[in-house]
């Protein structure tokens, strides 16, 4: 079956360039229908904005592969123009989370790595063989790479996100629902073109462009463009970081055991310089260009073709300490929340080229074949300093080392006796434990093609079957340095090389819906997909001072990891220059090296593995009136399995484990209605869900064993299948145009999505900080469970806990106001309000103090004024996001004592101005 659907699959496209050649030949006039359509798509490439309707206009979506409007479509499903993304500022994927109902989206700063949730649903794991929960759709085509939502958006004839599983019709990696980016096509009729510019605060500028030029009366190209450029907003300094250490505290920091500063900075200076506005963490640098093929060359044939190409030059996101929760603590910042000390510069350097086909042939009056193929490369470089200058601080009782050398000297920390009064075990953390991670390089190539034949006309039986394949290629070297490591001052170096790993994935898959009257419709659909993944030839490479290939880190021997354990122990040890400091460092030690793969053992990392899985939908809706559609449905998804990079649990023969995990899987109940009320004035949409969602895939650090030569913890970035969880809840959205020229429209949700199983959930979280602040305590260690570290398991209930990024409430409102002068000028004022309830981070839902998981309620408001001149095509716009200047997360982890985070963008304003040609 594998074969002969890839051969199928394959000879698609050769199959619609002959049906071209030959129609071509055949006929050469355009229908009426298709100039009805040409004209409909120049309305929709004017962007500068119309007088308020009278009534609300239809929208029309592709969300069950077939065109249907909105308020007719039975599913949840929010439809976005290009004008509603530009009045909201909307840029790519991560700027939607705001504007649909029960989505959140966040950004890993490490890896550029998207993170997009719906109704609770999501995946963490970014890595080439991990995979999203909601699958984004260029033009029909699969995207399979979570850095593909950075992508930016411009021409766009409308955005669809899908709420919901969508796994019959669009397959892979849509548990939790699908974003369908849908590009403006080319006209053919006439030629016309428009340009956007926009200047803002923090030196942002901004152009956009498109054109439409025809050729003859079935060929036309369109093509357009996007420019972004920011400074960013954080406040950046070298870190040169100069450890001034009074080890007794006895206020005296020169004595006999002290470290006193010494002018020599501690932190690794290898990469660092002065931070300038183009490697700055937060800026944006960043451009996307299309070019669009049309060719109609009969009634029956319509072949799109596209190239598409995205670069990123910008600096990344970088982490920083949550200075809002560390307030009125022993940790209390002493600098603004937006601000870092870098000694890795930022470096992002990221490209995406696609290639795309978009086949149609009426094949018959009631058949349709459509073949959709695209072929993606992207390619990645990232330097990411993954500390950002915060480090331990001095007070915490912890603050210090512990000293391995020579068999053993123990822990030099500031205060040991409060760690052991408190009930736990004296540990260190280490003054400046500074933390590079890169992608030296990564190349992903993908290929997607799918395959639909489907009926057409107005008959009582609608169908769609299809074939669709997938098949991956990525190439990938991360690097992971940490000079001084591991609370003891000893090199660690980490290389992960993975030079094959495939994706391979393939599906048959068909849908029928068919109308049992005028009023009620039923729908069944079925998908079976096969998934392999593999990995060919990868291998890790890691030195840990003496104890993981001892030594490794510096091949001339002069690092010596050592050189930190004897302070204290050799009086003024730290001033007789035996102490290794950042200046020892050289390009030729540790991952910076470029022969460090080739000195360093590696593991073999070749594994594969196999999942398939079906999918169903069924499904009824009915039209109650001409104003109420009603519907309801059920529905699977699934998302394949995986598996890590291999990993030594003891350091010894046969210790090499893959770690593989199982495909989670949802099934979702789902009714809702649609109405249409006022005369055409309000839209009221609303829906009740439930989903069992079961084998919940999670990625987090994990203790997978110990050394049988070291006796140190072994660990790694482990996925498994942890837990299931019920998420149910209530979306209700509405447009309303309430008197002349104003427009309400906005949406509220509920969400309860509870966690009701996590076999091995524990409590680890800021343990002991919680007790020497009062707050509660972690659970109680069980003498029972012993971790392979042989440390004691502190086992914890999280049934009945909250999923991560999962607010039990949220709303977003949005007022509009046309006020007409004369009979071609608008002014439209647009004050929009997000508003949601708490939410966390973490499964363990931690909600107290500084150590707050997740993000507590909060609202945002953007406000704009736009003028229009209908007449000659052109508009201007004011606008302020972010208008409170509410500190908002969309990131958060756990640092040395403290809560760490990225944030969302303060207070930002500008001025746009818009022309049509």
């Amino acid at each position: 079956m594998n074969s002969s659907l890839r051969t199928t699959l394959s000879a698609a496209l050769m199959f619609a360039s002959v049906l071209f050649t030959q129609a071509h030949a055949q006929e050469q006039q355009q229908n009426a229908e298709t100039a009805a359509a040409n004209d409909d798509a120049k309305t929709k490439a004017k962007t500068t904005g119309k007088e308020t309707p009278q009534v609300l206009e239809e929208v029309t979506v592709t969300a069950t592969k077939f065109e249907t409007t909105l308020m007719q479509t039975p599913l949840a499903v929010s439809a976005f123009t290009q004008d509603n993304l530009d009045r909201q500022g909307v840029q790519d994927v991560r700027d939607l989370g705001n504007l649909v109902p029960n989505m959140q989206v966040g950004f890993s700063p490490s890896d550029s790595g998207v993170q997009v949730v719906v109704r609770g649903i999501t995946s963490n794991n970014f890595t080439e063989l991990g995979d999203p929960t909601v699958g984004i759709h260029i033009d029909g085509s699969y995207t399979p790479r979570p850095q593909n939502g950075l992508a930016l958006m411009h021409d766009v004839e409308r955005v669809e996100v899908l709420r919901g599983p969508q796994g019959t019709l669009f397959g892979r990696n849509s548990t939790a629902g699908s974003i369908n980016i849908i590009t403006a096509r080319p006209v053919y009729d006439q030629a016309f073109g428009g340009g956007d510019i926009e200047f803002g605060n923090n030196n942002h500028k901004l152009m956009r462009g498109m054109f439409n030029v025809p050729f003859n009366d079935w060929i036309a190209l369109r093509g357009s463009f996007m420019v972004d450029k920011t400074d960013s907003y954080i406040d950046q300094r070298m870190d040169t970081f100069d450890l001034n250490w009074d080890t007794d505290n006895d206020g005296i920091f020169n004595g006999p055991n002290d470290v006193p500063a010494d002018g020599i900075a501690n932190t690794d200076q290898r990469r660092n310089h002065p931070v300038e506005d183009s490697d700055a963490y937060g800026n944006s640098n960043r451009w996307a260009g299309r070019l669009s093929l049309g060719m109609k060359p009969t009634e029956s044939i319509d072949w799109l073709l596209t190239f598409d190409r995205y670069r990123d030059q910008g600096a990344g996101m970088v982490s920083l300490k949550d200075c809002e929760k560390a307030k009125g603590t022993f940790f209390e910042c002493d600098q603004p929340q937006f601000s870092a000390n870098i000694n890795v510069p930022g470096e992002l350097n990221m490209t995406i080229d696609t290639w795309r086909s978009e086949f149609k042939w009426q094949a018959t009056d009631d058949i349709v074949v459509e073949h959709r193929i695209a072929y993606s490369e992207e390619t990645r470089s990232q330097a990411y300093d993954g500390d950002g200058g915060a480090f331990a601080d001095p007070d915490h009782p912890a603050f210090g080392i512990n000293r391995v050398c020579c068999g053993g000297f123990g822990f030099l920390i500031r205060d040991q006796q409060a760690i052991i009064d408190a009930g736990f075990a004296p540990y260190a953390l280490f003054p400046f434990e500074d933390l590079q991670l890169t992608t030296r390089y990564s190349n992903y190539d993908s290929l997607t093609s799918e395959l639909q034949i489907k009926s057409s006309g107005d008959g009582p039986l609608k169908w769609v079957l299809g074939a669709f394949y997938l098949q991956e290629k990525n190439d990938i070297r991360f690097d992971v340095e940490i000079p001084f490591c591991c609370s003891a001052g000893i090199p660690l170096a980490q290389s992960f090389v993975q030079p094959n790993r495939q994706v391979e994935s393939e599906a048959l898959f068909g849908q029928l819906d068919y109308k049992v009257n005028d009023k009620l419709n039923i729908t069944a659909g079925y998908r079976y997909s096969w998934d392999k993944k593999s990995d060919k030839g990868g291998s890790n490479h890691e030195t840990i001072g003496y104890w993981v290939n001892p030594g490794a880190f510096d091949p001339t021997g002069s690092f010596w990891m050592e050189s930190w354990g004897l302070i204290g122990i050799v009086p003024y040890w730290s001033t007789s220059g035996g102490l290794y400091q950042a200046g020892n460092l050289t390009d030729g030690m540790g991952s910076l090296a470029e022969d460090f793969i080739d000195r360093v053992p590696g593991t073999d990392n070749t594994f594969s593995a196999k999942w398939s899985k079906g999918t169903w939908r069924l499904g009824a809706d009915y039209e109650l009136n001409e104003n109420w559609f009603l519907y309801g449905y059920a529905a699977t998804g699934y998302k394949a399995g995986g598996f890590g990079d291999k990993v030594n649990v003891c350091d010894c023969e046969g210790g090499l484990t893959a770690f593989a995990y199982e495909p989670e899987e949802t099934t979702t109940f789902e009714a809702g209605f649609k109405a249409r009320l006022a005369d055409g004035k309000l839209n009221l949409l609303g829906n009740v869900f439930f989903t069992q969602y079961d084998n919940m895939q999670r990625t987090t650090w994990a203790i997978v064993g110990k050394s049988q030569v070291s006796n140190r913890d072994i660990g790694t970035l482990l996925t498994t299948n942890i837990a299931e969880a019920e998420v149910k809840g209530l979306e209700i959205e509405f447009d309303w145009l309430p008197w002349q020229g104003g427009r309400v429209f906005g949406w509220f949700t509920y969400l309860d999505a509870t966690i009701t199983k996590f076999p091995g959930a524990e409590d680890g979280w800021f343990c002991f900080e919680r007790a020497y602040l009062g707050l509660s305590e972690c659970a109680p260690e069980d003498p029972t469970q012993v971790r392979p570290d042989n440390t004691l398991r502190r086992p914890a209930d999280y049934r009945g806990k909250k999923l991560p990024w999962s607010p039990e409430f949220s709303t977003n409102l949005t007022l509009e106001q046309t006020f007409k002068f004369g009979d071609d000028m608008l002014l439209i004022p647009n004050l929009s309000m997000h508003w949601q309830s708490e939410m966390f981070f973490a499964d363990n839902n931690f909600d107290e103090g500084p150590f707050h998981s997740g993000q507590r309620a909060f609202a945002t408001f953007n406000a704009s004024v736009r003028l229009v001149n209908t007449m000659q095509g052109w508009s201007s716009e004011l606008y302020i996001y972010n208008l409170t200047d509410k500190l908002v997360r969309q990131w958060a982890d756990p640092g040395p004592g403290y809560m760490k985070a990225s944030f969302f963008p303060p207070r930002s304003y500008g001025i746009k101005f818009h022309k049509d040609f």
